[in-house]
């Protein structure tokens, strides 16, 4: 009834023309969202955007997008083909670099050669006439007219220095130098890689050539000429500017940098710095070039090109590099200036084009504008509103379409006001049957709540044990509800007689069974008492009688013991006797041999003696001898050396005599003491082995007496073993009797104590159906 009420609006609280109004509102609603405001969101859409917008957006598009396309390829084209030129014009710059240093190496090359070709060097008899000071002065001259060289040396075959030119000292000797080696096996000039000094850290070059004699041919020296890198890094000086963040690194062979812009990466493994691409260019053996990263800067990108040596006629290869480098932002600055150009030009153009663009489209959309607000006003409820038709075109046709939709509009919303208050009047009919309809259902409702309570307030006695009472049956649906109750009551009266006898009579058989159960359950535990009280007499008798047989026991093995210690003593006995006849025959035999060796001693003795006479007379011929050399003068002196050396010689002679003879007394004092020390142990080991064989003797008596009491104990050990095996079964026949009088006693006591639990619940029985009346 409710739902229905809300359903239905309150013809009370609204008039006619106010539902007509709303009616009009929503029609007018529909059409401003469909024509005036298609898409009203929150988002932004294209679609939401007026037509004058969208007509801006497209034009300046339309002028923008082609000018940008065009800048955009100009751009592209320009900029590859100078980027291409730029790193063209650097490779350039580093085959530039290379090409400076090689030939200026090559010069250097030529240069030893001249010198190892004049002939004050090759020809030996015009170099014989001239002097190591003049040969010096030329070497010297050299150096000082090309400033390039700081030291220039000649070595013969072995290695040795023969002429040193040039502002530093040269070593004396270069036969361990891998430069002088391959010039003097080979017989050709050669070029040594640039070599860092370990303590200078300075980087030098050698040229090395031999110089063969003019008639036979054979190499009769080796010239080499010392040329530090810090000179011909002034050559290509020009190559290299910090400032511009250009830098050149020159390395060797074995990819070793021994010239470079940063000073310390001199002596790095170019590879290693240089990870992104040099390895593989220097692989290949052809110039190149790579974009990669700043070694000490990561971030900062340079543009690197890689240019090996070339071989010259009558050069070696070198086979050094050049890793030449400078970063992006410089190298291509001018890309970036004419990214910029280009822009700024494409932009200004796209401007120009898209205001244009804007003009025109302002021009050519007031016509729609017009006719969409004309459009709005009539959403909004002007339906007078009215479009202007000016001409024959499109817009004209569009103006007068909108004037006639207005028109119909008008006529159709008069329409919708009429139909409107019809409908008003047939719900307002529709409203008062559905009140009528709601009463009578509210008076049914309030009849039934009525018996339900009246049937409740008749039955409520049996909540509290009344099982006599009955509801009364009517005729209506409660009346039926009533009826099962009486039935129900009816049923619980019968079963609550029933439990009332039962637990009646299962009261009296548990109060005449519970005395009979206790007496039961006392009389076995006092037998559980009695038996417990046995068993402990006899453990305790258990308990000696073991310890009396572990105690027979272990005398036993004593005495065993005694037995074996006393066979290991006779044993030991025999076997000591046995050592002390050995010992007295090893004493005597060492004093035999003490003996020989103090007389053996007294001769070395003499011998010594007349090595002391040898020293004594070696001695007065040595002072004779020099004597005599003084007297030659100089001619005698190395005599004299010599006969001085022979003097101190036999003093030293003398001196070990000396102490010869003193350590041989001491070693005959020492060899009479030992003597007398053996005569005596020997005596002290005769008296020994009476004693042993006395004790001997003693020993063989405990033996026997020991036998004697081993054989007793055994006997005791036995009697108290059997003993204990008996009071063992008696004690375990004890122990079953009383685990079955414990068994009875536990099981009387459960008995009991089930029986008192079936009194408690049969009492609690009893009040608990008492509650209910049943008559």
């Amino acid at each position: 009834m409710n739902k229905l009420s809300s359903d239905i609006p309150d013809s009370s609280d609204e008039s006619a023309s106010e539902r007509s109004g709303e009616q009009v509102l929503t029609y007018q609603g529909y059409a401003s969202n469909a024509l005036a405001n298609p898409a009203k969101k929150s988002r932004f859409k294209w679609s939401a955007l007026s037509l004058r917008a969208k007509a801006t957006a497209l034009a300046i598009a339309l002028g923008t997008i082609p000018t940008i396309a065009v800048g955009g390829i100009a751009y592209t084209l320009a900029s590859k083909a100078e980027t291409q030129q730029i790193v063209n014009t650097h490779q350039h710059k580093a085959v530039e670099a290379i090409d400076k240093l090689t030939r200026f190496v090559f010069e250097r090359y030529g240069d030893v050669q001249v010198l190892a070709n004049l002939p004050i060097f090759r020809n030996s008899t015009l170099s014989a006439s001239i002097s190591l000071q003049d040969k010096q002065k030329v070497l010297t001259q050299f150096a000082e007219t090309y400033q390039v060289y700081d030291s220039i040396a000649i070595y013969g075959v072995d290695g040795n220095l023969i002429v040193n030119g040039g502002k530093e000292k040269a070593p004396a000797n270069n036969a361990d130098r891998e430069y002088f080696q391959i010039a003097l096996k080979t017989g050709k000039p050669y070029v040594s890689e640039p070599i860092i000094s370990k303590v200078t850290k300075i980087a030098n070059i050698f040229f090395a050539a031999p110089i063969k004699d003019s008639v036979t041919g054979k190499t009769i020296a080796v010239i080499r000429t010392r040329m530090p890198v810090k000179d011909l890094a002034k050559v290509i000086a020009n190559y290299g500017d910090l400032k511009n963040q250009t830098n050149y690194h020159f390395f060797d062979n074995f990819g070793k940098i021994f010239m470079a812009t940063e000073k310390e990466q001199v002596g790095h493994d170019a590879n290693t710095d240089f990870p992104d691409g040099l390895a593989k260019l220097r692989a290949s053996g052809k110039p190149g070039t790579w974009i990669g990263y700043d070694l000490n800067q990561k971030t900062v990108e340079t543009l690197n090109a890689f240019v090996p040596t070339q071989a010259f006629q009558g050069m070696p290869d070198l086979k050094w590099g050049i890793a030449y480098t400078i970063e992006t932002k410089t190298a291509f600055k001018s890309v970036s200036e004419l990214l910029f150009s280009i822009t700024l030009g494409t932009a200004v153009a796209a401007a120009l084009i898209g205001l244009l663009g804007a003009v025109l489209a302002d021009r050519a959309t007031r016509p729609i504008q017009a006719a969409a607000k004309a459009v709005e006003k009539i959403g909004q409820g002007e339906l007078d509103a009215r479009v202007d038709v000016v001409g024959e075109d499109e817009f004209a046709v569009l103006g007068s379409n909108i004037n006639k939709m207005a028109a119909d509009l008008e006529t159709l919303l008069e329409d919708q006001t009429a139909e409107t208050e019809r409908v008003e009047l047939a719900r307002q009919e529709a409203r008062m049957e559905a009140d009528a309809s709601v009463l009578e259902q509210k008076q049914q409702k309030e009849f039934l709540q009525k018996r339900a309570l009246e049937l409740l307030m008749e039955v409520d006695p049996v909540s509290r044990g009344d099982l006599t009472v009955r509801a009364n049956v009517t005729p209506d649906e409660i009346g039926t509800v009533a009826d099962s109750y009486n039935a129900i009551i009816r049923s619980l009266r019968q079963i609550v007689g029933q439990v009332q006898g039962a637990a009646t009579s299962v009261t009296q058989t548990a109060e005449g069974n519970d005395m009979a159960v206790k007496k039961v359950a006392s009389e076995a535990n006092e037998q559980v008492e009695a038996i417990s009280n046995a068993l402990d007499q006899l453990q305790r008798v258990m308990v000696a009688s073991e310890g009396m047989s572990a105690r027979a026991l272990q005398a036993a093995e004593q005495v065993q013991q005694s037995n074996e210690m006393v066979k290991a003593g006779d044993a030991a006995m025999n076997r000591t006797v046995a050592g002390i006849s050995t010992i007295r025959e090893t004493v005597s035999e060492t004093a035999k041999k003490v003996k020989r060796l103090g007389e053996a001693s007294q001769k070395i003795s003499k011998v010594v003696n007349l090595i002391g006479n040898f020293a004594a007379q070696t001695n007065l011929l040595a002072l004779n001898a020099a004597i005599e050399a003084a007297r030659a003068g100089e001619e005698g002196r190395g005599f004299s050396v010599v006969a001085e050396e022979v003097r101190a010689l036999a003093q030293q002679s003398a001196a070990a005599t000396a102490d010869i003879e003193q350590l041989v007394e001491e070693i005959q004092a020492q060899t009479n003491e030992v003597v007398a020390a053996m005569e005596a142990g020997t005596e002290q080991v005769v008296a020994g082995t009476e004693l042993v064989e006395e004790s001997r003797q003693k020993l063989g008596q405990i033996s026997a007496s020991s036998a004697l009491v081993n054989q007793l104990i055994q006997e005791i050990s036995q009697a108290s073993k059997e003993q204990t095996q008996a009071a063992t079964e008696v004690g375990q026949t004890m122990n079953n009797v009383a685990t079955i009088a414990y068994d009875t006693s536990k099981g009387s006591e459960e008995v009991s104590a089930s029986f008192s639990k079936l009194l408690e619940v049969a009492k609690e029985l009893q009040l608990s159906v008492a509650q209910f009346k049943v008559s």
